[in-house]
C-alpha cells in the first residue's frame, strides 16, 4: 500500500469504503487478483474525487413498497351495528327522560332521540380505526453516514492507476472486487493524459 499524493485526475478508478478495514480487505483482494502494489493506492477520504456515486445492484427503492402501511377502511357492517346500537340507547334514554320531564312531547322526543342516536352511531362507526395493513416485519435501520471529522486521516479510499488502462477485463475485475467489498465507485475520477 502506497500513500502517494497524485493529482485527482491521474487515477483510473476510485472507490470509497465505509471504514479502513474494508478498504484494506479490498486492497488485499486486488493484490491476490494480480494487481501490483504500484497500481493500488490507499488514500484518506476527501483527498481525491468529488463524490459522484452511482448505486450498484438492484434498485434500492424497491424495498420501500414492502414498508408501506395503510389502515383498512371502516367496515360497513360495523357502521350499521354502531348506528343501530346508539339509536336504541339514545332512544331509551329519551324515553326515560320523558318520565323525569313529563312536559316533553313523547313521540317527537323519541324521534329526535332516535335521529341523534343514528347520527352518533354512524360517526362512531366511521371513526373506528381499521387494522394496519403492510409493514410485514422489515425494519429500516440505516446507520448514519460517518461525518468528515470521523473519516479524517483514515485510509478508506482505494485509488487504482492501471499500467494498461485499455485492458477492459482487468478494469472490470478491479471494479467487481471493489464493489463486492462494499466500495462505492466515484465517477468523478478519470485518467487524463
Amino acid at each position: 500500500m502506497q500513500r502517494q499524493q497524485q493529482q485527482p485526475a491521474s487515477y483510473d478508478l476510485l472507490a470509497v469504503f465505509p471504514d479502513e478495514d474494508k478498504a484494506g480487505t479490498a486492497s488485499d483482494k486486488l493484490k491476490k487478483a494480480g494487481f501490483k502494489d504500484e497500481e493500488i493506492h490507499q488514500l484518506p477520504a476527501g483527498m481525491v474525487g468529488s463524490g459522484q456515486f452511482r448505486e450498484h445492484g438492484p434498485n434500492q427503492a424497491r424495498g420501500d413498497i414492502f414498508l408501506q402501511t395503510q389502515r383498512s377502511r371502516p367496515n360497513p357492517a360495523i357502521i350499521v351495528l354502531f348506528a343501530i346500537l346508539c339509536c336504541l340507547i339514545v332512544t331509551g334514554l329519551t324515553f326515560a327522560a320523558t318520565f323525569a320531564l313529563p312536559h316533553l312531547p313523547e313521540p317527537t322526543t323519541l324521534l329526535v332521540g332516535a335521529a341523534v342516536g343514528l347520527v352518533l352511531g354512524v360517526i362512531l362507526g366511521s371513526l373506528r380505526r381499521g387494522r394496519v395493513r403492510g409493514a410485514i416485519g422489515q425494519e429500516t435501520k440505516t446507520p448514519p453516514p460517518p461525518s468528515p471529522r470521523q473519516l479524517e486521516g483514515k485510509l478508506n479510499v482505494i485509488a487504482l492507476r492501471f499500467d494498461d488502462p485499455e485492458n477492459i477485463s482487468r478494469n472490470s475485475r478491479a471494479r467487481a472486487i471493489l464493489l463486492n467489498n462494499q466500495g462505492r465507485i466515484d465517477r468523478s475520477v478519470s485518467r487524463q493524459e
